[in-house]
C-alpha cells in the first residue's frame, strides 16, 4: 500500500513539475521606455498567475540607449539568445535597424514586435520570416483613413504630416494618391520639428478641412501655431491620424476661446468588453490622469500585452501537444547560414501567425489577425473625440462605419449661425418689428423660420438667422473663384447651415453638403391671367355661322309648305274624322301648315312628333329631312365643344415647347439661380432653344429676383412670362387673381438646407427632417405659408376647369324667356278671344265670363270643367252641350276662313277646313 502511494507522489509531483516548466521570454527596452517595461512585468506576472498555463515565462529584459546603434543592439540580442530565450519583443520603432529581426531569422527564434514599422520590401520579407508585427499594416491604415474621409464628404482638404517620417507617406499613401489626380482639391504640406509652424499654416490660410499626422507630443504646439491663420474656428475640421492622439493632452485648448474647431481622432478600437466595464474596472488596466481623473489610455502597453498573450496562448497549445525544450542555437555571424535554426520555433511562430482574435477576450484590442507575412491585417478603430474623449463610430478592416455615440457629439450646445435671404414665403421681415427695430430672430417670419424652430426644438440647439448681404442664393464666379450669396457664407465658415428656396445643384454641391430635400417641386411658367372678353348675348349660335343658320331656318319654313302639299296630293293621308262612322260624307286631313310646321321643327331639333305621315311619298320626303335632322344638331353639338375648348384657350401658349416656338410673347427667369442654371446646363434640344432665345433678347429677359419677374409678367399684360419654381409661382397666383400657371411642371427640383462637408449634425438635421414629413408637419407648414385664405380669386376661371357659368349660356335662356314670352302673349290672345266669344254665345257679359274662367283657371286641383257659364245649366248636358259647341265653334271658324277668299271657296266647295289646321273633304257617295 505504501509503495502504492509512494508512486502515486511520484507521478502528481512529476506532472506539476512538468507543468511548471519554465520558458525564458527576452525583451529589449529604451532606456526611457519605463512605462513599455513595467507594462511588460506586469502582463508577464499576470499570464505567470493564470492557472490553466502549464508553463512559466521568465523574463530576460536587456536595456539600451537612444544613442546606441546596431552593434549594441547585436550584442544584446545575442546575450538573450545565448540564455536560451523562446521569443524576444522588441525594440520599439526607436531602433534604426533589423538587425535583430536578422539574427531571430537566422536562428528560428519567433522575434514579436509591438511599434510600427517601415513597409517592408521583397527582399526584406525573406529576411524577417520570424517577425510577427502585433501593430497594425501601414497600409491597412492608409485604407481605414481613405474610408473615413470618404464618410466624412471630405472632396477638398488639406493634407498635413512630418515630413522627416519615413512611416507618414505609406499610411497616408491613399489619401496622397487623390493628390496626384486633383491637385486642386487635396493639398499636401509637411511640416518639420523646429520649424516656423505659422510659415506651413499661412500657406493653407482659410482651409476649412485638414487631416493631420502629428505625434503627440508636438500636436498642441501644432494647432496652437494655426490658430491665428482662421483654421480653428467653429467651422473647421480636423482629422488627427495619430493612434495614440488621446495621450496628447488636448484639453488644453478648451480652455481657448479662439480654439472652436470641431476635432476628430483615430485611435486603435479595444475589444467590446473594454466598453462595458465601468470606469473604476478600467482603472486596474491603465494609470489616471491626475487632471482628468480618467485612465489614461496608452497604445503600445495594449499592444505589448497582445503581444504577450499571443505567445502565451501559441506555447500553451503547442505544449499540449509537444515538449518545448529549451533552444540551443548560438548567435554567431561567422556561422551565418549554417546555424541550424529551432525547429520548435518556427512551428510556435506558425501557431502564431494562425492567432485570432475574434471575439478573443484574451487580447485588449479587438480582431486580432495576421497575414502570410506576419503583419496584422485586422483591426478596429475607434473614431473619437478627442477634447471630450467620446465615441463616434467605429471602422473595421470590411470598409464599414458603425456609429457609437451620434447623439452625444451632436448634443454639444452651440449657437448655430443660419445663412438666408429675404424672400417670401420663406423668410420675411415682420414690419411691426422693423418699425420698433427689434433685433434678433423675433425679427423674421416665414417657413424657414418654421422650419429652423422645429429642428430646433428636436435636436435642442440654439440658432441665430444671419441674412445674406447681397441676398442671392449662390453662385460661382469664375474669375474670383469666389461663391456669393448664401454658398459662400458657408464655405468662407461664417455660417453653420443655410436655408431659404435653395435648391440641390450639382455646382453647390462641389462646395457645401445638403441635408434630405424637405420640399420636392419643378420649374413652370408664370403668365399674366388676361381677362376674358364677355360672351356675346347669342354665343351658342357661334358653333354654327349665320348663314348655316339663315339655311335652317329657311329649309323649315320651305319644307313646312312642301309638307302640306305633299300630304294633300296623297290619298292615304285623308282619314274618317269619325271611325264609329262607316259611311262618312267628309274625310280629314291632318296636316295644315302648324302641324307641319311643328313636325319640321321637332325633328331639328330632335324632339319628335305625336303625329306621322301614312304615305309612302310623304313618309320619303320625311325620311330625307330627318337625315339633315340628324346631320345639323349632331354637327352643332361638336362644334359647341370645340368652341367651347377654345375659349378657355386664352393663349397659344400651353407649355414650354409651344412658348419656344412663338415669337409674339418674350420670356426669362432669374439670373443666376437653379431655373437658369438647369436651361444653361442643359442638353435638352427644347431647353437649350428656350436659353438661347432668352440671350438673345433686348432688353435681357432676366431678372434679379422672382419678385422683379412677377413684377415684370404683371407689367406688362400678357406679353412677358417669367419662368420660376413652382412653389414660389403657387405662392403668388395665391395672391395675385392676375398671375395664372401656363402647362405642367418639368426639371424636378428639390429645396434642403446646406451644410459644411463632414458637419456632424447633417445626419440628425436630416433624420429629423424625415421625421417632419412622415407627420405631416412639413404640408402643415407650407399650407401655412402658402394658402391665402383671404383669397378674392375665382377658381372656377382655371384654364382646366371646362364648366361653363351662366354668362357663357345665358342667351340660351333668354331665347327661352323669349318663347315662353311670345307663347304666353298669344295664348292671352287667345283666351281673351275665347272669352268673348263665349259671352256671346251665351248672352253673358265679358266681364263675368271673364272672371268665371279666370277663376277656374285658378283652380288647378279642379281638372273637370263646365261648359255652359249659366249656373242653372245641369252637368249631365254636359257632353250634348259640347257637341254642339263644337259643331257651332266649327261652324263659325269655317265661315271665317271662307269668307277670305270667295273665289278659293267656290273652286273647293267641297272642302271644309277644321281649326286645329286640319281640312275636311267631302266624300263622293
Amino acid at each position: 500500500m505504501k509503495c502504492v502511494i509512494a508512486i502515486v507522489l511520484i507521478c502528481i509531483l512529476t506532472k506539476y513539475m512538468y507543468a511548471l516548466q519554465q520558458i525564458n521570454i527576452g525583451a529589449i527596452f529604451y532606456e526611457d521606455e519605463f512605462d513599455l517595461e513595467r507594462s511588460f512585468m506586469v502582463t508577464v506576472d499576470s499570464i505567470n498567475s493564470e492557472k490553466r498555463n502549464n508553463f512559466k515565462m521568465l523574463p530576460l529584459i536587456r536595456r539600451v540607449s537612444d544613442t546606441d546603434g546596431s552593434m549594441i543592439l547585436q550584442r544584446e540580442a545575442c546575450d538573450l539568445i545565448d540564455n536560451g530565450v523562446a521569443a524576444i519583443f522588441g525594440p520599439s520603432s526607436k531602433a534604426d535597424s533589423d538587425i535583430v529581426s536578422l539574427l531571430c531569422n537566422n536562428t528560428g527564434i519567433p522575434h514579436i514586435q509591438f511599434d510600427l514599422s517601415n513597409e517592408e520590401t521583397a527582399a526584406e520579407k525573406l529576411n524577417h520570416q520570424m517577425t510577427l508585427n502585433v501593430y497594425p499594416a501601414q497600409l491597412m491604415l492608409s485604407k481605414a483613413y481613405a474610408d473615413i474621409v470618404q464618410t466624412f464628404g471630405w472632396r477638398k482638404f488639406t493634407i498635413v504630416y512630418d515630413g522627416e517620417s519615413v512611416q507618414a507617406p505609406t499610411r497616408l499613401q491613399d489619401l496622397l494618391q487623390l493628390r496626384d489626380i486633383h491637385n486642386d482639391v487635396v493639398r499636401v504640406r509637411t511640416y518639420k520639428r523646429g520649424d516656423d509652424y505659422r510659415v506651413m499654416w499661412k500657406s493653407i490660410k482659410g482651409e476649412r478641412r485638414i487631416l493631420l499626422d502629428c505625434e503627440p507630443d508636438l500636436l498642441v504646439t501644432l494647432l496652437n501655431a494655426s490658430i491665428e491663420f482662421r483654421l480653428t474656428r467653429q467651422f473647421n475640421h480636423l482629422f488627427l491620424t495619430n493612434l495614440e492622439t488621446h495621450s496628447a493632452h488636448l484639453e488644453e485648448l478648451q480652455d481657448n476661446v479662439t480654439f472652436a474647431a470641431n476635432i476628430t481622432a483615430a485611435r486603435l478600437r479595444l475589444n467590446d468588453h473594454f466598453y462595458n466595464i465601468s470606469a473604476l474596472q478600467q482603472t486596474a488596466l491603465y494609470d489616471i490622469d491626475p487632471l482628468s481623473g480618467q485612465p489614461l489610455r496608452t497604445l503600445l502597453p495594449d499592444l505589448l500585452f497582445d503581444a504577450l498573450n499571443v505567445f502565451a496562448n501559441a506555447i500553451q497549445n503547442v505544449s499540449t501537444y509537444y515538449q518545448i525544450n529549451t533552444p540551443r542555437v548560438r548567435c554567431d555571424f561567422s556561422d551565418y547560414g549554417t546555424v541550424q535554426p529551432w525547429a520548435m520555433g518556427r512551428y510556435i511562430y506558425r501557431v502564431m501567425k494562425a492567432a485570432s482574435g475574434v471575439n478573443n477576450t484574451d487580447y485588449r484590442s479587438t480582431d486580432l489577425q495576421f497575414d502570410e507575412d506576419g503583419q496584422r491585417v485586422n483591426f478596429g478603430i475607434e473614431i473619437f473625440e478627442p477634447l471630450e474623449n467620446y465615441g463616434i463610430a467605429f471602422w473595421d478592416t470590411k470598409g464599414q462605419i458603425t456609429p457609437q455615440h451620434v447623439e452625444t457629439s451632436s448634443a454639444k450646445k452651440l449657437v448655430y449661425r443660419v445663412a438666408t435671404r429675404i424672400g417670401e414665403p420663406y423668410f420675411m421681415e415682420i414690419p411691426e418689428m422693423v418699425e420698433l427695430n427689434v433685433t434678433g430672430n423675433e425679427r423674421y417670419m416665414g417657413y424657414a423660420v418654421d422650419l429652423i424652430k422645429e429642428l430646433a426644438g428636436l435636436l435642442d440647439f440654439e440658432f441665430v438667422f444671419v441674412p445674406v448681404a447681397d441676398n442671392q442664393y449662390g453662385k460661382y464666379n469664375k474669375d474670383t473663384k469666389q461663391w456669393n450669396g448664401i454658398i459662400g457664407e458657408i464655405v468662407n465658415n461664417d455660417a453653420h447651415m443655410g436655408i431659404c428656396d435653395l435648391t440641390i445643384t450639382q455646382a453647390r454641391r462641389t462646395a457645401v453638403d445638403f441635408t434630405v430635400p424637405f420640399m420636392q417641386l419643378g420649374v413652370s411658367i408664370l403668365a399674366y391671367a388676361e381677362t376674358p372678353a364677355p360672351k356675346d348675348l347669342f354665343a351658342f349660335l357661334e358653333p354654327l355661322k349665320g348663314e348655316v343658320w339663315m339655311y335652317v331656318m329657311v329649309a323649315i319654313y320651305v319644307i313646312s309648305f312642301l309638307f302640306v302639299f305633299s300630304a294633300r296630293i296623297a290619298e292615304d293621308e285623308w282619314e274618317n274624322p269619325h271611325p264609329c262612322n262607316k259611311d262618312p260624307e267628309l274625310l280629314e286631313n291632318k296636316w295644315g301648315l302648324l302641324n307641319t310646321f311643328y313636325l319640321s321643327a321637332a325633328s331639328i331639333m330632335q324632339a319628335g312628333c305625336d303625329i306621322l305621315p301614312k304615305s309612302a311619298p310623304f313618309r320619303a320626303f320625311c325620311a330625307t329631312w330627318w337625315i339633315i335632322a340628324v346631320i345639323i344638331p349632331n354637327s352643332y353639338t361638336a362644334n359647341l365643344a370645340a368652341f367651347l375648348t377654345k375659349s378657355k384657350m386664352e393663349s397659344s401658349v400651353t407649355d414650354l415647347k409651344s412658348l419656344v416656338d412663338q415669337t409674339s410673347i418674350k420670356f426669362g427667369t432669374m439670373e443666376g439661380g437653379s431655373t437658369y442654371t438647369l436651361f444653361a446646363e442643359s442638353n435638352e434640344t427644347v431647353y437649350r432653344l428656350a436659353y438661347n432665345k432668352m440671350n438673345n433678347e433686348d432688353p435681357s429677359a432676366y431678372t434679379k429676383d422672382n419678385k422683379a419677374g412677377v413684377e415684370r409678367v404683371l407689367k406688362n399684360n400678357g406679353s412677358y412670362m417669367f419662368l420660376m419654381e413652382t412653389t414660389s409661382l403657387e405662392y403668388n397666383t395665391e395672391r395675385n387673381c392676375k398671375l395664372r400657371m401656363v402647362g405642367e411642371k418639368f426639371g424636378e427640383k428639390h429645396y434642403a438646407i446646406a451644410v459644411p462637408f463632414g458637419a456632424e449634425y447633417r445626419y440628425n438635421l436630416s433624420v429629423k427632417i424625415l421625421r417632419l414629413g412622415e407627420t405631416g408637419r412639413l404640408l402643415e407648414l407650407k399650407n401655412k405659408w402658402w394658402k391665402n385664405k383671404n383669397s378674392t380669386c375665382d377658381n372656377e376661371g382655371d384654364d382646366d376647369n371646362a364648366d361653363m357659368g351662366f354668362h357663357e349660356v345665358r342667351g340660351i335662356f333668354y331665347t327661352l324667356f323669349m318663347g315662353l314670352f311670345t307663347a304666353y302673349c298669344f295664348g292671352i290672345g287667345e283666351f281673351i278671344v275665347y272669352t268673348h266669344e263665349r259671352a256671346c254665345e251665351e248672352k253673358l257679359r265679358f266681364k263675368e265670363v271673364f272672371v268665371n274662367e279666370m277663376k277656374f283657371v285658378l283652380r288647378i286641383w279642379n281638372n273637370r270643367k263646365p261648359i255652359s257659364c249659366t249656373p242653372t245649366e245641369s252637368l249631365t248636358a254636359s257632353s250634348h252641350h259640347s257637341s254642339n259647341r263644337t259643331v257651332k265653334s266649327s261652324t263659325k271658324k269655317n265661315s271665317r276662313e271662307s269668307s277670305n277668299s270667295s273665289e278659293e271657296l267656290r273652286e273647293i266647295t267641297s272642302i271644309k277646313s277644321k281649326p286645329n289646321g286640319s281640312t275636311i273633304k267631302e266624300a263622293n257617295i
